[in-house]
C-alpha cells in the first residue's frame, strides 16, 4: 500500500476529529491512527496481502465498530466488503454492496432520519426483490447503535463521492485524449492530401 491509497482510505474516516498517525503502535504489516482526543478511538489498516488491506475502526472503549476490506487498486482502493458491530453484541453485521447503494442515496445525518427516508420509498417500490433489499437494509441499521450507523452513513457518502468525481475525471481525461487523435477519415485524408502534394511536385 503506497502513501497515496493510505491516504485515500484514511480520507473516507476522516471526520472534524482527524485522525493522526502512532509512531508507538504502526509496524511493517499494519499502521494505525489514533485521535487526539481519544487514545482508545483507533483506525487500523493492515496489508492483508499485496493488493488487500482490512481497515477497522474502534470506539472509546477500544471496540471494533467497523470492519472494512479494500482491493488496492493502481486508481482508488475498492471497497470489497463493510461491517458494523451489532448494537449490544460483539457481532458484526455484513452489508452487501445494494445495501451500500441504498445507504449512499438515501443516507441522512441521524439514524433515524436515514431509516425513514429509506422507510418512505417502500411504499413506491414495486420490485419484490427491490422491497427486500430495502427491508433487510432498514432492518441492519436498526440494529446498529447511533453512532455507528451515522459513522457507516458518513463513510460510505464520502467514498461513493470520490469514485464518482474519479470515474468522471476519468471520463473527462480519456474525452480530451481522443479529441486530441485525428480520426481514421481525417487520418486518410490527410494521406490522400499527401499523395495528392507529391504527384503535383512531380
Amino acid at each position: 500500500m503506497n502513501k497515496k491509497q493510505e491516504q485515500q482510505i484514511l480520507d473516507y474516516y476522516s471526520t472534524t476529529d482527524k485522525y493522526i498517525r502512532s509512531k508507538t503502535h504502526s509496524n511493517a504489516h499494519q499502521t494505525v491512527f489514533t485521535k487526539e482526543s481519544d487514545k482508545y478511538q483507533w483506525l487500523v489498516l493492515e496489508q492483508k496481502s499485496q493488493c488487500e488491506v482490512e481497515v477497522r475502526q474502534t470506539d472509546s472503549h477500544g471496540t471494533i465498530t467497523a470492519r472494512d476490506n479494500y482491493e488496492l487498486t493502481r486508481n482508488l482502493p475498492k471497497c470489497m466488503g463493510v461491517e458494523r458491530l451489532c448494537e449490544g453484541t460483539t457481532m458484526q453485521i455484513p452489508f452487501n454492496a445494494d445495501e451500500i447503494n441504498l445507504i449512499y442515496q438515501f443516507g441522512e445525518q441521524s439514524k433515524a432520519e436515514t431509516c425513514a427516508s429509506l422507510s418512505a420509498i417502500l411504499p413506491q417500490v414495486k420490485d419484490s426483490d427491490t422491497k427486500q433489499i430495502v427491508n433487510t437494509t432498514l432492518k441492519k441499521l436498526n440494529s446498529l447503535s447511533e453512532e455507528t450507523c451515522a459513522e457507516l452513513t458518513a463513510t460510505t457518502k464520502r467514498r461513493k463521492l470520490t469514485e464518482r468525481d474519479h470515474s468522471i475525471k476519468t471520463r473527462l481525461a480519456k474525452a480530451k485524449e481522443q479529441a486530441k487523435q485525428p480520426t481514421v477519415t481525417e487520418r486518410k485524408q490527410r494521406r490522400t492530401h499527401s499523395k495528392g502534394k507529391g504527384d503535383i511536385a512531380l
